[in-house]
């Protein structure tokens, strides 16, 4: 089984929409109103695409069972975040109608609620701006985020280049002494390791 969607009703998907946090600021009305549109709960078996980088599906997803990771093309390897139940992604593409710019892979068995734009569209505008609030707060949550992550990355090289500098001496006495490149690096790993701590 790669995917496998399921039908639910309007009562099973408010019984999920109330144990999300992204819906607690929804009054009873506008959760009922979320409900009752025909959303969609995909389960995905594990190491499966939810979304692929450059696919033009406009969808919104919420992680409701299991993990996720985020990756993209040119670094396959890397992961860039991972994404456990209550998250969201989707919303730049919905938001900005563009391709999707990194591909959600499931971890493990995951389970998602989907929410397309034409479902979107039905709901009453009031509800729909609440939505598209909570999405702009996502998203301006994750750029804080990430800045605080650009912050510290960038202290940490700047560390490592000042002791690169004020071990400049030193290194070209070790270089002299005859020592092997691993016992440099070694030297090298042990000072970057006190650094960071």
């Amino acid at each position: 089984m790669d995917t496998k969607i399921h039908s639910k009703t309007p009562q099973e998907i408010l019984r999920l929409i109330n144990n999300i946090p992204f819906f607690q600021s929804f009054n009873v009305a506008e959760r009922q109103e979320l409900s009752a549109l025909n959303n969609q709960v995909i389960e995905y078996s594990d190491k499966v695409a939810i979304v692929e980088e450059g696919q033009k599906d406009m969808a919104v997803f919420i992680v409701l069972k299991g993990e996720a990771i985020v990756t993209r093309n040119d670094l396959p390897k890397v992961i860039i975040n991972t994404l456990a139940e209550g998250d969201l992604f989707g919303e730049v593409s919905f938001l900005m109608q563009t391709p999707r710019t990194t591909n959600i892979l499931t971890k493990s068995r995951a389970k998602v609620l989907k929410l397309d734009p034409k479902m979107l569209e039905k709901l009453t505008p009031e509800t729909r701006e609440k939505v598209k609030d909570k999405f702009i707060a996502v998203l301006v949550n994750r750029i804080s985020e990430m800045n605080t992550a650009l912050v510290r990355l960038k202290v940490e090289m700047e560390a490592i280049s000042q002791a690169a500098v004020d071990y400049q001496t030193e290194f070209d006495k070790i270089l002299k002494s005859g020592r092997t490149m691993k016992d440099v690096f070694a030297g090298i790993n042990e000072t970057i390791d006190d650094l960071i701590r």
